[in-house]
């Protein structure tokens, strides 16, 4: 099933939308911890490596401990959208559009991510952007720090 609104997503589209809502409010109120119900305690989440916070990733805590990192760089401004999404049984790819602030810039970028979640949680993740040059210039950590 391929949708482009959250009313028309299968089960599992629905899942990743609700997933990426509870990030965007967990990100507003600091409170990553309500993120746990949604993530595997065994998670395998493969970010491409364009920043310390990233790179493959082993465990709950890892991810979480990752989606803090990119926040705390970004002075929170770090948001993502999920705009399709095309699913399986058992795999959802959505279409992600994000954007962040640092150091004086902005970046607005889009990626793929394919998630396989089972009984009702992401066991694994992979993330492929649009363009992975921009990502590791914004994220490298050698670039400014916000003033």
């Amino acid at each position: 099933m391929i949708d482009t609104k959250s009313d028309s997503a299968g089960p599992l589209g629905r899942f990743i939308r609700a997933f990426y809502e509870a990030r965007r409010t967990a990100s507003l109120t600091r409170d990553l911890d309500s993120l746990r119900q949604f993530i595997a305690t065994d998670v395998c989440w493969r970010e491409p490596n364009v920043g310390a916070h990233t790179g493959d990733l082993q465990g709950r805590d890892a991810v979480l401990d990752m989606i803090r990192r990119a926040l705390a760089t970004t002075g929170g401004t770090f948001d993502l959208t999920v705009t399709s999404t095309v699913e399986t049984n058992s795999h959802v790819a959505a279409s992600i559009a994000w954007s962040a602030d640092k150091g004086g810039r902005r970046i607005d970028g889009q990626e793929l991510a394919v998630y396989e979640v089972r009984d009702g949680c992401i066991v694994s993740a992979w993330f492929h952007p649009a363009n992975i040059a921009d990502d590791q210039d914004f994220w490298d950590e050698a670039a400014p720090a916000p003033s």
